[in-house]
């Protein structure tokens, strides 16, 4: 990666970032306002017809675009948002067709790590932007090299399991599982109810590539010395127990899906699990909208993804940014599209908007949230963030490709074409390929 190698962050810090409750900042991105004076973003609007095209992996949150395209331009009337998206599993490679075409958007997604290695020579330096000061701790780690910031966090994100609460107490299950023995008993008793335990989104790459396959890397006792090991050729794969017993618990939401796994998209699993069809699924604060659009009123929690009996190991979610508003360095309106950022961090239009809206949990200090405000999955999370009971997102640090041939692999797992030995050899053999 050259200059764009990144240092990792430690989910279990965001505790403190949660508890964080300090004043925003209001001033003006590029030094428009001075911090603390009376300015407001709405008053630094483009005077001539500016278009900020906005590209983003997040078409779950495609209403809350809209929201945000209606409140920005009424704000600021000269200027208007084109938004487009497309899902993750195609994110990459539209951007790239972007590129080629010259038709590189003003404003784009990205995850940070890896991904940033990729296009970080396209995206702008943020590093003086007023709401630099006002990022939560540790928000910023995974988009900075070398000192310089290069995205907007969007949200504290986190995953874990998503279960549906009263399909649990229909089944008798009192408890919520924290381990492989606790979490196949439950199984047992949804199956004993005529219940579909999982709804597993195996039908493309990315779930399974991205999310799946953090479980047992985060669970490594020293999760960043175990990827460097991988890189130096100095640990494997293959043979470790953590990832053995994960797919141990891969087979177990196979084996025990409301229906062939691989026919299971992103949308299909929660549209499936907001209706009722099962009663477990993987479950990100990414979803709240589009749950939200089916059923409403859909009562669910968030639980561990336990891969063996360790408690303490287990009874743990994930969390991490995954996701950050990036400005093309050669963008012709690029201080415009920064102005559009500063208006999320600094505005109380636009931190509502992100809170009500996306449903998103905070970046910035003293922005004020409620549970109601960010969803039954944000406010199940946080309490487990509170707690201190997290880990971090990993797959941002694995090298380029490795995340697709990973979720390729798993897919064919689910099939059962290839046996539990035989995918974690490939996973070793894919990390060779792609870590040269």
């Amino acid at each position: 990666m050259g200059k764009w190698k990144l240092t990792g962050f430690c989910g279990l810090l965001f505790l403190l970032m949660l508890l964080t409750a300090c004043s925003g900042s209001s001033s003006e991105a590029n030094g428009d306002t001075a911090a603390g004076s009376d300015a407001t973003p709405s008053q630094a609007a483009a005077s001539e017809p500016v278009t900020l095209r906005i590209f983003t992996n997040l078409t779950e949150a495609s209403d809350a675009f809209k929201v945000l395209k209606e409140k920005y331009e009424a704000e600021f009337p000269n200027v208007t948002l084109e938004i487009d998206a497309t899902g993750d599993n195609n994110f990459g490679t539209a951007m790239k067709a972007r590129m080629a075409a010259g038709e590189m958007p003003d404003i784009f997604t990205n995850s940070g790590g890896s991904e940033l290695g990729l296009w970080g020579d396209y995206m702008e330096d943020l590093s003086s932007e007023a709401w630099i000061s006002e990022a939560q701790d540790n928000t910023l780690n995974n988009i900075t090299v070398d000192g310089k910031v290069y995205g907007f966090p969007l949200t504290i994100s986190g995953f874990g399991f998503m279960y549906n609460k009263d399909l649990f107490a229909k089944a008798g299950i009192t408890e919520v599982p924290a381990t492989m023995t606790t979490l196949k008993e439950a199984v047992d008793k949804l199956n004993a109810a005529g219940i579909p335990a999982f709804i597993p989104p195996f039908g493309e790459w990315y779930t399974p590539g991205v999310f799946e396959a953090n479980n047992p890397v985060a669970k490594q006792a020293d999760p960043v010395k175990f990827l460097a090991d991988l890189t130096a050729g100095s640990d494997k794969i293959t043979g470790n127990q953590l990832f053995m017993d994960w797919l141990d618990l891969f087979m177990l939401e196979v084996k025990n899906a409301n229906k062939n796994v691989l026919t299971i998209d992103y949308t299909t699993m929660v549209t499936d699990f907001a209706n009722g069809e099962g009663a477990i699924t993987l479950g990100s604060s990414f979803s709240q909208p589009l749950l939200d659009q089916i059923n409403p009123d859909v009562n669910l929690g968030v639980m561990p993804m336990p891969i063996n009996d360790d408690a303490e190991l287990n009874d743990k979610i994930f969390v991490g940014v995954s996701a950050y508003l990036a400005v093309n360095k050669d963008s012709k309106v690029k201080d415009e599209a920064k102005k559009l950022l500063n208006w999320l961090a600094a505005s109380e239009t636009g931190k509502a908007v992100l809170v009500n809206d996306f449903k998103f949990i905070p970046t910035m200090k003293g922005v004020e949230t409620t549970p109601e405000a960010v969803g039954s999955i944000g406010s199940s999370m946080m309490e487990y963030i509170d707690a201190g009971k997290t880990l971090s997102y990993y797959y941002n640090d694995y090298p380029e490709g490795l995340t697709t041939e990973w979720g390729t692999i798993l897919q064919e797992y689910a099939a059962e074409r290839i046996t539990k030995e035989q995918t974690l050899e490939r996973f070793q053999a894919a990390w060779d390929q792609f870590n040269k």
